[in-house]
């Protein structure tokens, strides 16, 4: 794809980012939110909203990155590879996992 056709294409793909951030946005401020008092009550995180809030800012940093034509490798819908592209997550290991030993 040429570099003009891509550069006009990040025009509705920002909006649609624009929306699914806005959402998320909220979301994860109450995630924030819930996950402060649980750790204030008991002393430790919630791994699983630990979790979400962490592939939240990963995929913030990919829209960021693309957004701002810092790289033409599209978040959620793929890059110029056809490859999706994916939020990081967290390496530690979940208690009670299948994956945990």
């Amino acid at each position: 794809m040429g570099e003009r056709v891509e550069a006009l294409l990040r025009i509705p793909l920002a909006i649609v980012y624009g929306v699914i951030l806005y959402v998320l946005d909220l979301v994860v401020g109450v995630v924030v939110l819930i996950q402060f008092f649980y750790t204030l009550i008991l002393g430790r995180r919630h791994k699983g909203m630990a979790r979400f809030a962490n592939n939240y800012a990963s995929l913030r940093y990919h829209i960021l990155r693309y957004s701002s034509f810092a790289t033409n490798e599209r978040p959620l819908f793929g890059g110029p590879d056809g490859k999706k592209r994916c939020p990081a997550t967290l390496t530690e290991r979940i208690e009670g996992s299948p994956t945990s030993s």
